[in-house]
């Protein structure tokens, strides 16, 4: 990127889909001999000309099946209702319902609020609902919002955080997702997530929209991409989380 600094102005003032997260990977000769260095990555941020300092990430690849957090978050609730419904789906997935989270319990760290600022009552999701889905080596298809990705970070869950891109700018091809949702709340979601997504302590994965055209192709798109992720290697910000 030195050699293209007259030309970085440029590059960096397209359009924010062009903006990527850079990690530099492990050396195969410590690959070979068993060594561990950390691995670096940066991010570009949306507003500003230059790069933010790089932060230091370490693998971590879970040996149990990660919960799954999609974003925009508002089309949470009717994916995970499609994703369960083929019988077969079962032996992959579930969910945690929702529950009542009372005052006292909101400060807690097993508990997930679905929403912070909501008054009574509150919904949140407890750790142990979660961890009992995994212990029956299933993916924790889960209603929680981006906010709470490092909260679960802190328990040791590592979880499969998918962007979904819409297929045009009014979020149309979403409707059948919204469960009583509007669309333009969607696409506001949307570009207020992708900021959260950018300051996540884990590396996120993005399910472009020339990825799907049918609401069908976007449940075996999502599919593929938690299988596929479940075998990656989750880089994860460490020190943030100390």
């Amino acid at each position: 990127m030195a050699l293209q600094q007259k030309d970085s102005k440029k590059k960096f003032g397209r359009k924010a889909s062009d903006r990527v997260r850079l990690v530099k990977a492990l050396s195969p000769y410590y690959q070979r001999t068993g060594s561990f260095y950390p691995v670096l990555y940066t991010l570009s941020n949306r507003y500003e000309e230059h790069l933010i300092p790089y932060s230091l990430v370490q693998p971590v690849r879970a040996e149990s099946r990660r919960p799954v957090v999609f974003s925009p978050s508002l089309l949470s609730r009717g994916l995970i209702e499609r994703l369960l419904q083929p019988a077969e789906s079962g032996l992959h997935f579930n969910t945690c319902q929702p529950e009542l989270i009372s005052v006292g319990e909101r400060e807690d760290k097993g508990v997930f609020l679905l929403n912070s600022t909501a008054s009574d009552p509150t919904l949140g999701i407890r750790v142990q609902s979660i961890q009992e889905v995994i212990n029956q080596d299933k993916h924790c298809l889960l209603e929680l919002g981006v906010s709470s990705v490092e909260s679960l970070l802190r328990q040791e869950l590592y979880p499969i955080v998918i962007l979904i891109k819409p297929k045009d700018k009014k979020g149309r091809k979403f409707r059948k997702l919204l469960s009583g949702r509007g669309e333009q709340e969607v696409m506001e979601a949307v570009q207020v997530e992708e900021l959260q997504l950018e300051t996540l302590p884990l590396l996120y994965c993005t399910l472009e929209a020339n990825m799907w055209n049918t609401t069908e192709e976007l449940l075996k798109a999502v599919r593929n991409t938690i299988y596929r992720q479940q075998r990656a290697v989750a880089w994860v910000e460490v020190d943030r989380l100390q």
